[in-house]
């Protein structure tokens, strides 16, 4: 039997020093040389110890190595998603450009081979017609008055690149009279230009252009009637030209009502 000198500790064991406090136990011939006993048990506080490891009764205990940062694909996965997305944002938006610049329409060209150089008044409002004039001191007979005429060239009407002539005008005694505006195209000097079509020519094969008329009053006011004349058929070779063309109330049968009013213009086909 061993006892502790310190703690009172008694023990029939094998052992030299009291597994309470430490110091040796007497009545031991052989106290200290083989083994000696662990030292007392300290506090330790959660911040003081080695993470997670405890050197009680262990001479080298291991220190603690801190575990290496891991990868985190989710995040490495959200930020590539993030560059992919606004790349693909620049790119839609330089293709959104792109479509704009290739895809705006041309701008319309017209054919060389037609050339005008006479300024032309603003198009004024569409035709139409009206009974403002009862004068009952005139004459029975039909008649017109004209007023003015005015061009748009360079425009094209089903596919065919032509003028197109505006002319205002009133015509007097003329309810339900079948009749025509006639447009006739000749040189300054007074040569008729000619044609063989029967659409825009008149029976002495004179190139013209023609707007059928049915007043719907016995007097009435035309504002803005108007012709498409085609610049092919005008039959003329590669050159400069000076044309006129000449306006008229005919009957349906070609015969006149009245002349309104010439309207000269430069013409040049290359």
């Amino acid at each position: 039997m061993k006892r502790c000198q310190k703690c009172n500790f008694q023990s029939d064991a094998m052992l030299d020093y009291c597994w309470q406090c430490g110091t040796q136990l007497t009545g031991a011939a052989n106290a200290g040389q083989f083994y000696r006993g662990a030292p007392g048990t300290q506090n330790y506080s959660l911040p003081n110890q080695g993470q997670g490891y405890s050197s009680y009764g262990q001479a080298n205990a291991p220190q603690y190595q801190p575990r290496r940062a891991s990868v985190s694909f989710g995040r490495v996965a959200a930020v590539l998603s993030g560059i992919f997305i606004f790349i693909l944002l620049i790119a839609g938006a330089g293709a959104a450009v792109v479509y704009k610049v290739v895809s705006r329409p041309p701008v319309p060209r017209y054919e060389e081979d037609y050339r005008y150089r006479n300024p032309e008044p603003v198009k004024p409002a569409p035709v139409v017609k009206e009974n403002p004039v009862n004068d009952k001191s005139r004459t029975g007979k039909p008649r017109a008055e004209f007023e003015k005429i005015w061009v748009d060239y360079n425009v094209r009407e089903k596919g065919r690149l032509g003028m197109r002539i505006h002319v205002k005008f009133s015509v007097y005694n003329m309810k339900d009279v079948d009749s025509q505006l006639a447009i006739y195209f000749e040189k300054s000097d007074g040569t008729k230009l000619k044609s063989t079509s029967r659409k825009f020519s008149s029976k002495d094969g004179q190139v013209a252009a023609y707007r059928a008329l049915k007043p719907g009053y016995d007097d009435t006011v035309y504002k803005d009637l108007d012709v498409f004349m085609p610049y092919d058929e005008l039959k003329l070779d590669k050159g400069k030209y000076d044309l006129k063309m000449d306006a008229d109330v005919i009957y349906e049968n070609g015969q006149l009502v009245e002349h309104l009013g010439y309207h000269e213009f430069k013409y040049e086909k290359n």
